[in-house]
């Protein structure tokens, strides 16, 4: 990039800017000197570090530098997109202070909070938001549309990039960043100062293939910068040596396995207790204060915030709070501030907090469980450290399966290693793209041609046929109608329209609010619920302990001080998600097995299969080989195998014509458990194929077949104790 460029005269070229976000630091970090010259000179960046390394500043500051003096000023100019609610708050509060000092502005636009007909020259949304802007916020004159609120947008910087990488939200912004495009083109009046371009950047910590992500995600054009670094990882030793380790480079996953402590399930809640208090009082020179306590369920996160609370105060002051989605968002917000405030505090959540929302710092991570794969573990334990540069973590594995997973995510984390990023088209998004983009046309609605041209801008590779069968289809179906050549909502979709819109602007599934739980002192809403338990006293949810009545319908609570913790909570609309194969793959290496190991393992009555698969290759054995039974407790990593059936090496060497024909006659069963979207059933039967042979690559499937060793385990193989605790 030529002559070495100081920081001060980094800092310089960004002007009035540069002193706003960089004036109180006395160096500027290595991944802002790698970014600033190139989105500065207007380069669509993905920039890739570690977490908190400064990235999010290496963005926005030369993104407000180039946008700010860009005339209207009364338009939004620069369009921010974070994927979770509590993100763009925490986002929208740290711009607050630099924006402030330029005279700017930022907004937010949730569905918490609605800033946008501010117009403020920072909006920070929610791909969701965004679908519902575009849709809602042009004006009809003249019979056109015209004056778009986004249409000044000559910026967009996407936020946690990796969370939309190989999902339906990631598929979804392509085709809005597509739409927001073509809003440009055709509102050139509005502030685009006569060009259709956008400049689009990312920021990401944990991501495998930056560049390929840039491309994907950004456009064809897109670079990546990527500056490397991990902090240093420390584990909480097993009980009978309560002492922090470092993840040495010479120890292996089943060596690091064999220092991680089981936390059954029964007592788990004590063990759990006991475990994050030693951590805690074990920190060295000084006591660690806060505790970050990721838990798979809502319901865990209830019952172990309860416990946990009930539990520690005995020992220390320590505030205990809770965070999940089907909390309400004042009872998120409070959590969250009440934790940065805090001395002393552990706040347990889901995956709400995985992304880096600001709560202040964090001394210990604790892992309830294993997360799907080693960019969420990263994203997890990141968290922590921030302060002194030293990530410190507790694994609670309930299970010899999540122990061997996290012994080899830990590892892959020591490593730098991730797993890689699929890139298959989820057709489940167009089916929403079409409704929102005909609904976009108000009156007008839209040709046919109005959406292959579309398709084409967003995914240029795809033939326009797919797009003409799905658009026949939706017709077919009466999701769409046509008159006079012109597309319009079918009655489902304009039902939603004109109810609002909540729930036509989403690429997840929707698992539904449910029933208000309220306190009763108050009548403020607690959370939303499924189902309410029998039992009416001690009932833990969001952190605290309530004792319930049902009065009309109504379910009311009374904060209860003391008591024992109830074993039945309250349940929420959510189902267990499917083993991926990035799992299975860590539960063999975390049991110190090759990559093409596939042991046979004897128990009393009849043999178990280990093919760790993953949850869609077994379906499809299962399909192929008919003596094969699922184990609920091990879906996605073991099978049965009949008495009948003599399982090998070569019973598994199957023609690959012979293999397609297994995923399309099963490509239903093997859609349930792909992340194909909500919309998928919307399809034609023939795309739905086509998507579930993409996401397999039979071709893909046929070398992980071929190459499984299959073998019978003896007791005297030394990972077989391993093997069978599973």
């Amino acid at each position: 990039m030529g002559e070495q460029v100081s920081d001060r005269d980094l800092v310089r070229a960004l002007g009035s800017v540069g002193r706003a976000f960089f004036g109180g630091f006395s160096s500027l970090r290595n991944v802002q000197r790698a970014a600033l010259p190139r989105i500065l000179a207007g380069q669509d960046v993905l920039v890739a570090s570690a977490t908190a390394s400064g990235k999010t500043e290496a963005v926005l500051a030369p993104l407000v530098a180039r946008t700010r003096d860009r005339l209207p000023a009364d338009r939004i100019r620069l369009l921010l997109i974070a994927p979770t609610r509590a993100l763009v708050n925490d986002l929208a509060e740290r711009l607050d202070g630099p924006l402030g000092r330029l005279g700017l502005t930022c907004g937010r636009q949730t569905s918490d909070h609605r800033n946008k007909h501010q117009r403020p020259f920072v909006l920070v949304t929610t791909p969701e938001s965004f679908d519902s802007m575009l849709v809602r916020d042009g004006r009809m004159e003249d019979g056109r549309i015209t004056g778009h609120l986004l249409a000044g947008v000559s910026v967009v910087f996407i936020d946690e990039a990796h969370l939309f990488d190989d999902t339906t939200r990631g598929d979804q912004l392509s085709w809005l960043m597509g739409r927001l495009r073509r809003v440009r083109r055709l509102n050139r009046e509005f502030g685009t100062d006569g060009r259709s371009m956008l400049q689009v950047c990312a920021g990401s910590a944990t991501i495998s293939d930056p560049e390929g992500l840039a491309r994907r995600l950004l456009g064809p054009s897109a670079v990546a910068v990527q500056v490397p670094g991990i902090r240093e990882i420390e584990v909480f030793g097993p009980s009978g040596d309560a002492a922090w380790f470092s993840i040495e480079q010479s120890m292996d996953t089943v060596g690091l396995r064999d220092r991680l402590d089981l936390a059954p399930t029964e007592k788990f809640a004590a063990t759990a207790e006991r475990r994050i208090w030693a951590a805690l009082s074990g920190g060295g020179d000084a006591p660690l204060r806060k505790a970050l306590v990721f838990a798979p369920t809502r319901g865990l996160v209830d019952t172990l915030s309860a416990e946990l609370a009930r539990r520690l105060l005995r020992r220390r002051s320590i505030k205990v709070l809770a965070h999940h989605g089907s909390l309400e968002r004042a009872e998120r917000e409070r959590a969250e501030g009440e934790f940065a405030s805090a001395r002393d505090a552990v706040l347990v959540a889901t995956t709400t907090l995985e992304v880096g929302v600001d709560i202040g710092d964090v001394d210990l991570v604790v892992l309830v469980g294993a997360p799907p794969g080693t960019r969420s573990l990263l994203q997890r334990i990141g968290r922590a450290g921030r302060r002194i540069g030293v990530t410190r973590v507790l694994v609670l594995p309930r299970t010899a399966a999540e122990q061997a997973a996290l012994a080899s995510m830990l590892i892959a984390a020591r490593d730098g290693r991730l797993e890689a990023e699929g890139c298959a088209r989820r057709w489940s998004v167009f089916v929403q793209q079409a409704a929102s983009f005909v609904a976009q046309g108000k009156l007008l609605g839209r040709k046919r041609s109005d959406l292959v041209e579309l398709a084409k801008d967003v995914w240029p590779e795809e033939e326009s046929a797919t797009v003409d069968a799905i658009v026949e289809h939706l017709l077919d179906e009466e999701h769409l109608s046509e008159h006079k050549g012109r597309l319009w909502l079918g009655e489902p979709w304009a039902d939603l329209f004109d109810a609002g819109g909540r729930g036509m602007h989403a690429n997840f599934d929707r698992p539904g609010g449910g029933s208000p739980a309220i306190d009763a002192s108050t009548g403020e809403v607690i959370a939303y619920v499924t189902a309410a338990p029998a039992q009416r006293e001690g009932l833990a949810l969001g952190g605290q302990l309530w004792d319930m009545e049902t009065v009309r319908g109504e379910i009311l609570l009374k904060p209860r001080s003391a008591g024992s913790v109830s074993k039945e909570g309250f349940r929420y609309a959510a189902r267990r998600a499917p083993v991926k194969r990035e799992y299975a793959m860590h539960v063999r290496r975390g049991l110190g097995m090759a990559e093409q190991d596939a042991p046979l393992v004897e128990g009393p009555c009849e043999l178990t299969w280990f093919h760790f698969g993953g949850a869609e290759y077994e379906v499809a054995l299962r399909e192929l080989l008919s003596g094969l039974r699922p184990i609920a407790t091990l879906a996605g990593l073991a099978v049965k195998v009949d008495s009948g059936i003599a399982l090998s090496s070569s019973l598994l060497d199957v023609s690959e014509s012979r293999l397609r024909r297994v995923v399309d006659d099963r490509f239903a069963d093997i859609e349930r458990v792909l992340a194909v979207g909500p919309y998928q059933n919307m399809l034609p039967d023939v795309c739905r194929r086509n998507v579930v042979a993409a996401f397999m690559d039979v071709a893909a499937f046929r070398r992980w077949l071929r190459s499984r060793r299959v073998w019978r385990m003896t007791a005297d193989d030394p990972r077989c104790k391993h093997v069978q605790a599973i």
